[in-house]
């Protein structure tokens, strides 16, 4: 899979120090009101923790909906050079991967989740997958994902989609080429397909026609 030994390269310049898992949000934001905004309440927090009872994520892990807090924390930490690790705000222990502070934990992850999830993230602040338009859009992983934590290997059901995008019938009508003699990229001759087919999170989406058709021409979001 092209682009994650790339990312992971990349990611061998966050530091994983366990300085870094104790220091607070204000070590780098002394001012943390106008990192919120002027609209956002005043508060005092010096970690996640404190942030849980307004923006609890575990309520929004069932179905696919967006969920800014979650995009927005890690589109701006989870870059490879801005030098936070995860376990600022994360746990992993017998008990499984957590935020810091919450009631449950997102569910059981080995290291080797944990250091997939690491490079994941790094396409989703890196501005170049599709994963990151979604991440700006206020998504986060629990709106493709649900409430399991992803592993290797991990793919996105149709339904999840879907939800947002669909239905089906809907998103052919809406990708109806203007000439009847161009295909329609969500209606084929092999029948319903799998949208993970073409459309990759993190890393560049294909246009898996062009398999047994070279010349084949059609774009694709995020594509290659």
């Amino acid at each position: 899979m092209k682009g994650w030994a790339t990312l992971l390269g990349m990611l061998c310049m966050l530091s994983l120090t366990t300085l870094q898992a104790a220091q607070p949000c204000t070590a780098c934001h002394p001012d943390l009101s106008a990192q919120l905004g002027a609209k956002h309440p005043k508060v005092k927090a010096d970690g996640i923790a404190k942030c849980l009872p307004c923006h609890d994520s575990a309520k929004k892990t069932a179905e696919a909906g967006k969920n800014a807090f979650s995009a927005r924390l890690h589109a701006a930490h989870a870059k490879p050079d801005s030098g936070v690790a995860c376990e600022v705000c994360h746990t992993r222990d017998a008990k499984g991967f957590a935020v810091r502070g919450a009631r449950k934990p997102l569910g059981k992850a080995s290291a080797e989740d944990v250091k997939l999830l690491k490079e994941t993230f790094a396409s989703v602040a890196g501005g170049q997958f599709l994963a990151s338009s979604h991440a700006k859009a206020g998504l986060a992983c629990s709106g493709c994902h649900a409430s399991r934590v992803p592993t290797k290997g991990d793919s996105v059901e149709d339904e999840r989609c879907l939800a947002c995008h669909g239905p089906l019938d809907t998103l052919i009508e809406k990708t109806r080429p203007k000439d009847a003699h161009l295909p329609n990229p969500h209606k084929s001759h092999y029948g319903a397909m799998a949208c993970t087919a073409c459309h990759f999170g993190h890393q560049p989406s294909v246009v898996m026609c062009k398999d047994c058709h070279p010349k084949f021409k059609l774009t694709i979001s995020h594509g290659k």
